[in-house]
């Protein structure tokens, strides 16, 4: 965690670091005025909008947008986590980074997850060695043997047996002196609902029984939990109390929105081919790891989440999706794309044959026949397009606003303008409509055509005033105060803008200071540190800072009441259509009246105060 790093440790390793000189390794940079820029490495570009800053230790794109720290930038460009970005900063120029003293707290949260980490290696070997056993393990070696799951293979993934009988792992684990309670948190056991068992304690039974199991292990190599496969299907047709698949519940050690099965094995050959696959089941996984392919991982049978995604972006910024061919399988495909697109991954799709899934298909066709089906990968939105065009005719103007309305929120996640202009070309060209017709449809982004294959600069979003401000409250954290004074906390209009205020807010409250680098540095939001280095790198110049402070609370309030005088009105017009149908429908319209004066009122005297120079309530 990048906790146990102390605060003082990280803030001397930014001052004595040259982003300049680290992000020199990865991009050839030329000084341009206080900035140094290039061609960004995290999108294809021709015109350089990667922007580096030396004395405000920051960078951003101008192009993708993307921005942050020296740590940020490490993190993208080497997919490293934050404590590993710090650490290999602090390696570079030679500091040592002392272990920090653990509170109290902290020291009993790690010892119960290291006892709990215990005890799911304890089950997990168990599981293990009963496969292996002559007797007990029979049934779970003739299942893997039919489904081509080699010896070599169950080793390597440390596949196990559940046999039969209720309670015989949680005898084990009475027997090694296991705390039965965190084998119960862990979802290994289930208490029972009737009676105890002899001397009072609570009876409980296992909740993997006759199933072939398979731990799930974090990158570091431990295990977090296990799924289990039933053996006999027969028995799960049907049957809600015997599912084909059961995974552990959610514990201290394990999330299965955050986790992949078969990383910890993949993580080298994903480097190394620089591309992920990412199939759903765990025999999905065995099989084309058997076949020699080895950069795969597997979504433990659920769409895949943000947090997912995320922990992949620290290997590779390419994903390939192979998901089942039948309908379930194309909805979890079709549910995962969105986040590919919005995390900045380049994702493709592959579809495989009717009534295969990877396991079949590769157990048939081999590696050679998967090879020649992974050549096929349409990216997300050419699959997203195709998936369209199947389901809808376009042959009616009905057809082609159906297509056009499935692929427009893809087309709005695209951040790269190039990418998005060329796949509104695509679109367009498939559908027989005007270019200008799709571009039309997509909110928040401009989409100028692009000559030479140049990138155009991302157009900052939110109204200009609104950005200024923020840019103050970075630069001048003094004026946060009179800022949120004048306007409130809800007082910006655009939903970024908005949260970046809250949080400058709540730090000016609790420190009275803002520190750019640590906010860039600690903030899990990649949007916020996007948009604050954007601010940060802007050429707009606070010379006078009293005037731009006055004008842009000015603009921003004259906007609210502006919003707030329509909202009167539109209910002034109900209430007097409601009072020519109904002589006491008109109820409160006097008090609207007056409100709408004062209104009118407090909007003159912000007018006015921009002919005296003045600012009315911001504490001056």
């Amino acid at each position: 965690m990048g906790d146990s790093i102390p605060a003082e440790k990280i803030t001397e390793i930014k001052e004595r670091a040259s982003i300049v000189e680290v992000v020199s390794d990865f991009v050839s940079l030329k000084k341009s005025g206080k900035n140094y820029l290039g061609l960004c490495p995290f999108h294809s570009e021709r015109t350089p909008s990667f922007t580096v800053n030396e004395e405000k230790g920051i960078f951003h794109c101008f192009g993708c947008g993307a921005g942050g720290t020296i740590f940020n930038f490490l993190m993208r460009a080497s997919h490293l986590s934050f404590p590993e970005a710090v650490r290999e900063v602090a390696k570079r120029y030679g500091i040592l980074i002392p272990r920090r003293e653990l509170s109290e707290e902290e020291k009993r949260r790690r010892s119960l997850k290291a006892r709990l980490f215990e005890i799911n290696e304890m089950a997990a070997e168990y599981y293990h060695q009963l496969l292996g056993s002559p007797k007990e393990g029979e049934e779970g070696r003739k299942y893997l043997a039919k489904r081509g799951i080699s010896e070599e293979t169950i080793r390597e993934h440390r596949l196990g047996f559940a046999p039969p009988s209720w309670d015989s792992l949680a005898l084990f684990l009475r027997n090694k002196e296991v705390p039965l309670k965190l084998a119960e948190g862990l979802g290994l056991i289930i208490a029972r609902k009737e009676g105890t068992a002899p001397g009072g304690r609570p009876s409980f039974y296992d909740r993997f029984r006759h199933r072939v199991i398979f731990p799930i292990i974090n990158e570091a190599g431990r295990v977090s939990g296990f799924g289990g496969r039933i053996i006999d299907d027969s028995a799960a047709d049907g049957n809600q109390a015997s599912p084909k698949y059961l995974n552990s519940p959610e514990s201290p050690i394990y999330s299965k929105g955050q986790m992949l099965y078969g990383l910890n094995l993949a993580k080298g050959a994903i480097r190394e081919k620089g591309v992920t696959l990412i199939v759903e089941g765990y025999m999905d996984l065995l099989s084309l790891h058997q076949e020699g392919i080895r950069n795969v991982v597997a979504s433990l049978g659920t769409a895949l989440t943000s947090a997912q995604v995320s922990l992949l972006g620290r290997y590779t910024r390419e994903v390939v999706l192979i998901f089942d061919a039948d309908e379930s399988g194309k909805k979890a495909t079709q549910r995962s794309l969105e986040i590919f697109l919005k995390e900045g991954v380049s994702a493709k799709v592959i579809s495989l044959p009717t009534g295969f899934d990877p396991d079949s298909f590769i157990r048939q066709e081999k590696r050679a026949g998967f090879e020649r089906i992974l050549s096929t990968a349409l990216p997300v939105l050419e699959y997203i397009l195709e998936q369209a065009l199947r389901r809808q005719t376009t042959d009616t103007v009905e057809g082609k606003v159906r297509v056009a309305r499935e692929v427009i929120p893809a087309l709005n996640c695209l951040k790269d303008p190039l990418e998005r202009d060329l796949y509104v070309e695509l679109v367009a060209s498939r559908l027989g409509l005007k270019e200008s017709q799709i571009r039309a449809q997509l909110k928040g982004r401009k989409t100028a055509a692009n000559e030479g294959g140049k990138t155009s600069p991302r157009t900052p979003r939110g109204p200009a005033h609104e950005r200024l401000l923020l840019q103050l409250m970075l630069m001048r954290s003094q004026v946060i105060p009179k800022v949120e004074e004048a306007v409130g906390k809800e007082g910006f209009s655009d939903p970024r803008h908005q949260k970046l205020a809250h949080e400058l807010m709540a730090l000016w409250e609790t420190k009275k200071k803002i520190d750019v680098q640590e906010f860039l540095s600690r903030s899990e939001d990649e949007d916020l540190k996007d948009l604050l280095s954007e601010l940060l790198l802007a050429e707009e110049s606070v010379m006078d800072e009293e005037r731009m402070l006055r004008d842009g609370l000015r603009k921003m309030k004259l906007s609210q009441i502006h919003h707030e005088i329509q909202l009167v009105d539109e209910e002034i017009r109900q209430r007097s259509r409601q009072a020519k149908e109904d002589p006491w429908g008109g109820t409160g319209l006097k008090e609207l009246l007056k409100r709408k004066q004062r209104l009118i009122v407090e909007q003159k005297k912000w007018l006015g105060d921009s002919a005296v120079g003045h600012q009315p309530n911001v504490g001056q």
